[in-house]
């Protein structure tokens, strides 16, 4: 199971998940203020369309719903609730998309806007169609309650849509199995392997090009020209705060840098898509190090009298002799010779 590590700046979430839940426990008389404990947003934020989620607010928010309800399978009764304060644009394009396979290349392509804390990818295997599931989240019962809550959502859809037929043939899921599990296995209509080496969620192939409800052309129309402007809003911040991302993981461990795998691993996001990211953004990773060592090499040669040395090894130089030739690559002068000029 891939876990993650926080920064300051990381992809955002759309609030949508989160309105639900604060919906819900609010019509069933919680004291909903709990659940923003320490949080730097409130139910205003969970009801502006414009405002964005960081993965750690997200999770910190559930963890706070499943102990106010003491109930670890809370995805379960949530996923009964019918409230479409709850959806958002891109799950209405989904189920207005009038194909079962259209749906799905919908849900692929609007992963950003549904949630960053996870990501999807679609391939076959055996005849089956396999959902393949990469989380960027650290508590087993939070990353439980997201894929709970996923599931149920698209199997409830496709199932109607189909008549009652098997649409999700069965899952493996990468976390142990949840204390109680046995108890709430029932509402889940298809097996749930736990402990596997992949998350995973397989679909009946034979059904992709079954029809599902569909609005009028120009509701779809409509609901898609929405959906694409928030995918390119969310892709564009997801861009900017990616590279926040790389910077801050840099400033903590510049002492002894992480390879680009490392930092992609702590980022949830692949060491591909990290690189592929950072280009759109016009720079890389070696660009963004460089970028960071030379900010703080030049603070401490003004405002510090360690040693040349000294700030090498705080840099995360083998030696002296290294961080004076990449400074006199980024600043045109030797340590000693910016150090002379500044003073």
């Amino acid at each position: 199971m891939k876990t993650h590590i926080y920064t300051r700046s990381e992809p955002y979430l759309l609030p949508y998940p989160l309105r639900l839940i604060y919906l819900t426990l609010q019509d069933k008389g919680y004291d909903v203020s709990q659940l923003f404990c320490g949080l730097d947003f409130g139910p205003e934020q969970l009801h502006d369309e414009h405002y964005r989620l960081s993965i750690e607010q997200h999770e910190k928010f559930i963890l706070h719903a499943l102990a106010l309800t003491q109930n670890p399978h809370f995805a379960v009764e949530l996923s009964k609730v019918k409230r479409t304060e709850g959806m958002n644009l891109a799950m209405l394009t989904v189920v207005n998309s009038g194909k079962i396979s259209k749906a799905l290349n919908l849900i692929e392509r609007y992963n950003p806007i549904f949630t960053r804390t996870f990501s999807i990818r679609f391939h076959e295997i055996d005849e089956q169609v396999v959902m393949d599931i990469e989380l960027h989240l650290q508590h087993d019962s939070v990353i439980y309650f997201v894929l709970s809550t996923f599931a149920l959502f698209i199997d409830e859809i496709f199932t109607k849509a189909l008549g009652s037929t098997e649409f999700i043939t069965r899952a493996e899921w990468a976390i142990p199995k949840p204390a109680g599990f046995d108890e709430v296995q029932s509402a889940f209509s298809f097996p749930i392997a736990f402990k596997q080496p992949y998350t995973r969620i397989y679909l009946n192939k034979a059904h992709l090009d079954k029809p599902m409800q569909q609005a009028d052309p120009q509701t779809v129309r409509l609901l898609m020209e929405m959906s694409e402007r928030q995918l390119e809003e969310a892709e564009a911040e997801a861009e900017v705060s990616l590279v926040g991302g790389v910077k801050s993981i840099l400033i903590e461990h510049v002492a002894s840098p992480p390879k680009l795998d490392d930092a992609a691993r702590m980022l949830g996001i692949s060491s591909r898509g990290l690189r592929r990211k950072l280009a759109q953004s016009n720079t890389s990773y070696q660009k963004l190090l460089d970028a960071v060592r030379a900010k703080l090499a030049t603070k401490l040669l003004r405002d510090s009298t360690a040693s040349i040395a000294t700030i090498a090894y705080e840099l995360g130089f083998d030696n002296s002799s290294d961080f004076t030739r990449a400074f006199k690559k980024w600043e045109g002068l030797s340590p000693s010779a910016f150090r002379n000029n500044a003073d």
